[in-house]
């Protein structure tokens, strides 16, 4: 018989390998190109001047990082010896100056994935080891794709959880103005975003109409009110990574402070990234070049390009009267695009990516904080992957996958982002 004693080193020994892997699968972001997808030629966005851009997403080693108890600290160097360089045959030298520092203080953030199979579900597979296999394998690899995208939609946030804004109430609804994050099924919080207060917990989302982009929930109504109001995943509220939103947006008030650093604090300018107002139209490239200068000016060019589809697509829709066939294939129609960039930095998209926005980064300035080296484990403290299922008691034992770790970023004056650009709005 297959007994949760044999589950737990299926889980161990070959799913894990699988979490690891799959998580690097079509996350930009967060984890970058798999070795698989990089031989099979991803990420080479400028492939046709002898380019590539074989990222492997974010650093996993953080050696310069410290831990205070629940919080990690990491020393930034702020400011250089501004003391005076010249003087005079026989003057009186400079005053003695010295170099400025800061700690990045930020707390770890648990992340978490579970999974779990019911007895009778067990007992049918027993005389197949094949089949016990499988049986674990659906439920793993499906609780690591749906943790991948959490943690990438995640790393695009302001740390909040805001899934969309909502602009009107309903009976069982709201209207939000942007669908990308909501999906039939999720479960979901609605919190009132300036008091923290929760008005509905645990809902799930039963029915979304795309034209009207009018969010149906379960249980009691509630009295939601537009611009008050904003829907999170279940329990997730100001408990999220840090975001791209948030390390760019330091001209919004709730983003001035990042790892214990408040940018609005004269003296603190280094800590204040760049910020440019799309209004609404096709991304500019005057604007997007202005916006890489100045962050170029800083010492520190922009290494990557992240956008939408619809950002990218209106983008060369503007190159198409600079497109020409100048080779041995100039006799055969040419459609569509394989990879663009923009003054040599790589433009690349992802689904995860907030509608209307392009963000201008350099991934060697971020890193992943993880509490004592964590990768992704199972939760066995116990001696048990699986653990059966109390409170209530259940005929279902259960798994849990977590992640002690949070996004940090060094520099945040070399970032920049491009918001309220024409996209397409689902």
């Amino acid at each position: 018989m297959q007994t949760t004693t044999a589950a737990d080193a299926i889980l161990q020994n070959y799913y894990l390998p699988v979490v690891r892997e799959m998580v690097n699968k079509r996350a930009i972001l967060l984890f970058g190109y798999s070795p698989s997808e990089l031989d099979a030629g991803a990420g080479k966005a400028n492939a046709i001047k002898g380019e590539t851009m074989d990222y492997r997403g974010i650093s996993r080693d953080a050696d310069q990082v410290q831990f205070a108890g629940r919080q990690w600290v990491i020393a930034l160097h702020t400011t250089r010896n501004e003391s005076g360089t010249a003087r005079a045959e026989g003057g009186t030298l400079p005053a003695a100056g010295q170099q400025g520092w800061a700690d990045l203080i930020d707390t770890i953030k648990k992340l978490y994935k579970q999974i779990q199979i019911t007895g009778f579900s067990l007992e049918v597979s027993e005389r197949s080891i094949g089949s016990y296999v499988r049986l674990l394998e659906a439920e793993t690899t499906g609780a690591v794709n749906d943790l991948r995208k959490d943690m990438n939609r995640q790393a695009y946030g302001d740390q909040t959880g805001a899934l969309a804004q909502i602009t009107a109430d309903g009976a069982n609804t709201f209207t939000v103005d942007n669908l990308q994050y909501m999906r039939v099924g999720m479960q979901i919080d609605v919190v009132n975003a300036s008091t923290d207060a929760v008005l509905g917990s645990d809902r799930t989302v039963t029915a979304i109409n795309t034209s009207t982009r009018v969010v149906t929930y379960n249980g009691a109504d509630l009295t939601v009110v537009a611009g008050t109001h904003v829907p999170v995943v279940q329990g997730n509220w100001k408990l999220e990574m840090n975001g791209l939103k948030k390390i760019t947006r330091s001209d919004l008030s709730q983003n001035y402070t990042l790892h214990g650093i408040n940018s609005s604090t004269p003296g603190n300018e280094y800590w204040k990234a760049s910020q440019v107002d799309g209004l609404n139209a096709v991304f500019d490239e005057d604007k997007g070049q202005l916006l890489m200068d100045n962050l170029g000016a800083l010492g520190w060019d922009t290494e990557m390009i992240l956008t939408t589809r619809g950002v990218r697509r209106r983008y060369v829709n503007t190159l198409k009267a600079g497109k020409r066939f100048n080779d041995n294939q100039a006799t055969y129609l040419h459609g569509g695009f394989r990879y663009i960039d923009y003054n040599g930095v790589p433009l690349l998209f992802d689904d995860d990516c907030p509608k209307q926005h392009m963000f201008f980064i350099r991934p060697d300035d971020f890193l992943w904080i993880n509490l004592n080296g964590n990768d992704f484990r199972w939760m066995q403290r116990d001696g048990a992957i699986l653990r059966k299922v109390e409170n209530p008691d259940l005929d279902a034992y259960k798994a849990t996958l977590y992640k002690y770790s949070d996004l940090g970023v060094t520099r945040r004056g070399s970032q920049g982002v491009m918001y309220n650009l024409a996209d397409d709005i689902p």
